[in-house]
């Protein structure tokens, strides 16, 4: 009997059974363990589906860690289909504040006749508290506009920031927007992947929706920075200071990605001071501790 649909199975499994001892110096006993299985095992006629698996860190030591990644190198189901996407996204930091600390792994679609999956791969951990040269503040950086703001600690990361104007922000934001050539280039790829041609239109009316946002929406007091893409994969996090130390009040905050170059706006309660301080956190490696991990049985739905 054909299953079809979404299967939820939400539980906190025995740190004995699915937890892989991470010996992280100065985090103590820390595991990484599976909080909820999402499984969307499908029919043959449906185009899209797959395995979802949240997984979550306990242990010892945990509130120095600010954010963490789950880099999977092996998933393989009990019938030895292996389901690591190769063309699966890199793995990016997830802040430990967020979704209560939980991170979301996808995996291929597993056979119907699969019970349960094995993964093994690596956590890696951001403790800034183990370089000093992880936070780095910029001050004056307002100075220059449409410019790199001048910074040691960001050039030897190889970070770049530039603040703009919220025009010269605007006319970025221009260069990224939707056009016909685009929208056959994503009508193409979701071709080759298989989509059909409902799920082709779904996925472009939604491109759509989301190059809508932001477009026309500009705080009254906002910051607005560009970012190369490379260099932004380095930021953990970044805030504003008075000259004096003290946090400065932001609002929400949006960004998108536009080729190499990734834009950023921040909504400001009131205009900033021209003395104001940017503070960067950054994923340096002394920051980083990297640890494998091996959970040997996933129970599937």
């Amino acid at each position: 009997m054909k299953r079809i649909g979404t299967c939820r199975v939400g539980a906190l499994f025995a740190l004995s059974a699915l937890g892989a001892t991470l010996p992280a110096a100065g985090q103590g006993n820390v595991k990484v363990v599976v909080a909820e299985v999402a499984d969307d095992r499908i029919s043959a006629e449906m185009a899209t589906g797959g395995l979802v698996l949240t997984l979550n860190l306990a242990g010892d030591g945990l509130d120095d860690v600010k954010s963490a990644r789950i880099r999977v190198k092996e998933a393989k189901d009990d019938t030895g289909k292996s389901l690591v996407n190769p063309k699966a996204s890199r793995a990016e930091f997830s802040d430990r504040n967020s979704n209560a600390g939980n991170i979301q792994v996808t995996l291929e679609n597993p056979p119907r006749g699969a019970a349960s999956v094995r993964l093994s791969g690596t956590a890696d951990l951001f403790i800034p508290m183990r370089d000093p040269n992880s936070l780095v503040k910029v001050p004056g950086f307002l100075a220059r506009p449409g410019k790199p703001v001048p910074s040691k600690g960001l050039g030897a990361a190889k970070v770049e920031v530039t603040v703009l104007s919220k025009d010269s922000y605007v006319e970025e934001l221009k260069k990224d927007r939707l056009d016909e050539k685009k929208i056959a280039a994503i009508r193409a790829e979701a071709k080759e992947r298989g989509m059909k041609d409902g799920e082709v239109e779904s996925l472009i009316e939604m491109a759509k929706a989301f190059d809508e946002i932001g477009a026309s929406d500009f705080p009254e007091h906002g910051l607005y920075l560009r970012i190369p893409k490379a260099g932004e994969e380095k930021i953990q996090d970044f805030w504003l200071e008075t000259a004096s130390g003290e946090r400065i009040e932001t609002g929400g905050s949006a960004g998108r990605t536009a080729g190499e170059t990734v834009l950023k706006q921040i909504d400001v309660k009131k205009e900033l001071p021209k003395d104001a301080v940017l503070v960067v956190s950054l994923f340096t490696d002394k920051a980083i501790v990297s640890v494998p991990f091996d959970i040997k049985e996933v129970p599937l739905p």
